[in-house]
């Protein structure tokens, strides 16, 4: 689509959902820590349905049901347990309000029990990673997954006392059943995910509430990894589509430079210029119109459903949509230009060209509006922040005069290694750089170099001179 044509793109008069149920794209998450993001999970693979919505609430019934002596007693043990499983959002704060209070799910029950602040229902996005490309849901996984949670034991007994009143709560709460498949956009992506949960399922060594922390890490870099390949994606295909529409174009996983937390971040380093200037914008720029061409695609999938054609996709990216039936094709393009001015509609339009039209004329919606009005289709950006900056392991960081650029930190590279050593049978080096390639982390050599640095310095990397200089990644 050429420049000038693009000028000539009307405004939209109205917008719709970027959601798609049954696949690719199944919620619309917002920024939030990732606590709250793993307590959804926790819910949604349980099938639980939490009862208490507050902190305060929970209090209230751990003064009624716990096994403390004295009103003081029970605040004192209350105070210690706020303090050490209880965190806060850094937003409220830094704007003068009272900052939120969010529950850590230290242990299954709490996650059962408690409904997080600001629910987006991230329990979809775990469905959709334990979904494979054929549309079958890996109920083997999940149900190991589940007993896994099952056996967990609170870590001490302090913590029993707490777990103890969540399960009283829940008692005589009723379990959904399996959730229904979920097609992921990058079906790689969803493979690599069933397979670092199996690995990690077979982890004995860490404390349960260790165990379920680095869970949640593991869960936080997988959905930072599917956001970030699905925004690449959808642009290559919207691209190439307008090029060649009637090509087909299928998601693969896209090399992303990562760096590591503490080498140099020159300017010639391509992890440097990743996120923010790939190809002139960046993949910030990628998320940022993501929000247009899922809208699209959405209105594709309501209006398939809607009809009577049923090939039990339930979801379409750009170039299934043109291989659809030509009445369906029309009716796609008609619920997609109704988003336009009444004389500005195309009816004879073919899909693609109309679903460029709707994508370019969203971002251009926002783009028009002060930056504090951009909050619906900025916040893409501030999920990988979110998903990206956790307290220990870390995979985005911001550097004045440099800005956002995805990482990895020691935490995170040790863990890694760690689930790569569960998940592979050979162990050379050169197989966990490929490992974390499957997973859409590219390093270059030079980051290569350093990792390797790093993970001998924490006693991860055993080299055998009698078998000519192997380097392989070990256990500590």
């Amino acid at each position: 689509m050429t420049d000038r044509l693009i000028r000539e793109i009307p405004s939209i008069e109205s917008t719709s959902s970027r959601v798609i149920q049954d696949g690719l794209f199944p919620t619309s998450p917002a920024p939030t820590v990732r606590e709250t993001i793993f307590s959804e999970i926790l819910a949604n693979v349980l099938g639980a349905n939490p009862p208490i919505d507050t902190v305060e609430e929970f209090h209230t019934k751990v003064q009624e049901y716990g096994p403390f002596d004295s009103e003081q007693d029970a605040e004192t043990a209350w105070n210690i347990f706020t303090s050490t499983y209880t965190t806060t959002g850094k937003q409220g704060s830094n704007r003068g309000k009272k900052a939120k209070q969010y529950m850590v799910p230290f242990h299954p029950s709490i996650a059962k029990c408690i409904k997080p602040k600001e629910s987006r229902n991230w329990g979809k996005w775990y469905t959709m990673l334990m979904t494979s490309e054929d549309g079958s849901f890996n109920s083997s996984l999940h149900e190991a997954f589940v007993d896994r949670l099952n056996q967990q034991s609170p870590s001490n007994i302090f913590e029993q006392v707490f777990v103890d009143v969540a399960e009283k709560i829940t008692k005589d709460e009723e379990n959904r059943g399996e959730p229904d498949p979920i097609r992921p956009y990058v079906a790689d992506l969803s493979d690599a995910f069933q397979q670092d949960l199996q690995a990690w399922l077979s982890d004995e060594h860490d404390s349960p509430s260790n165990w379920l922390q680095s869970a949640r890490d593991l869960f936080s870099l997988h959905f930072m990894n599917y956001y970030l390949q699905l925004a690449v994606n959808l642009r290559k295909e919207f691209e190439q589509l307008g090029e060649y529409p009637e090509s087909s174009f299928s998601p693969e996983i896209v090399d992303i430079y990562f760096g590591l937390w503490n080498e140099t971040a020159s300017q010639d380093r391509r992890f440097t210029q990743e996120y923010r200037e790939r190809d002139g914008d960046g993949i910030e720029r990628d998320i940022y119109d993501s929000w247009g061409r899922l809208t699209a695609l959405s209105i594709i999938a309501k209006t398939v459903e809607e009809s009577e054609y049923n090939d039990s996709k339930k979801a379409y990216t750009l170039s299934e949509a043109v291989q659809l039936p030509d009445d369906i094709k029309h009716d796609c393009v008609a619920n997609i230009e109704a988003h336009f001015p009444e004389s500005e509609r195309n009816l004879e339009t073919d899909p693609v060209t109309s679903a460029r039209r709707l994508a370019i004329s969203i971002q251009q919606h926002y783009e028009e509006k002060p930056r504090s009005n951009q909050t619906p289709i900025t916040a893409g950006i501030n999920v990988i922040r979110q998903l990206g900056d956790g307290k220990e392991r870390k995979y985005w960081r911001t550097q004045r005069g440099i800005g956002p650029t995805l990482r990895l930190n020691q935490a995170a590279l040790r863990f890694l290694a760690r689930l790569f050593i569960l998940a592979e049978d050979d162990n050379h080096y050169d197989m966990f750089i490929q490992y974390l390639k499957n997973r859409g982390i590219y390093l270059d050599s030079e980051s290569q170099s350093i990792a390797l640095n790093e993970l001998e310095d924490m006693g991860m990397i055993d080299r055998q001179s009698d078998s000519g200089g192997a380097v392989y990644v070990r256990t500590i």
